[in-house]
């Protein structure tokens, strides 16, 4: 059985960046052998954290991350996934789950932040007036 189908669902819902994120996660998490008998367990879990991923991490060190998780995690989720609640509501059932990744996600993240071993560029601000003149900014001076 291919369980890597039950992302499928998942990718169609999320902007073409992030759902090539979550794909290169995928297979990251493919050719791992550390997961080679549990790595169905994960698929859902994914599915269910998608939408909330930032693709900030390479694959490879999200893929460490969510194998770390699997460690710890592997008999929640796999009591989840067999549970009537699966059945019914899918993967929002693995919900506590995928919010626990997240955190371990983004964990990771502020870490490397923090450490200077990555920046986030910012964001840009982009200002229109329907005048089409030049916005005042960042605001106007009174003085003139």
């Amino acid at each position: 059985m291919n369980h890597r189908s039950i992302l499928d669902p998942a990718l169609r819902d999320l902007p073409i960046r992030q759902a090539a994120y979550i794909a290169k996660l995928a297979d990251q998490l493919d050719i791992r052998d550390d997961l080679e008998e549990r790595r169905h367990l994960l698929y859902p879990v994914v599915a269910a954290a998608a939408k909330d991923i930032e693709p900030v991490l390479e694959p490879a060190e999200c893929a460490a991350l969510a194998a770390a998780f699997l460690d710890v995690h592997a008999e929640g989720v796999a009591r989840t996934l067999y549970s009537p609640a699966f059945l019914t509501e899918g993967t929002a059932a693995m919900k506590p789950w995928a919010d626990r990744l997240l955190a371990a996600i983004a964990g990771a993240i502020l870490d490397r932040l923090k450490q200077g071993d990555m920046s986030i560029a910012p964001r840009k601000v982009w200002r229109f007036r329907a005048d089409g003149s030049d916005p005042d900014f960042p605001y106007r001076d009174d003085g003139d």
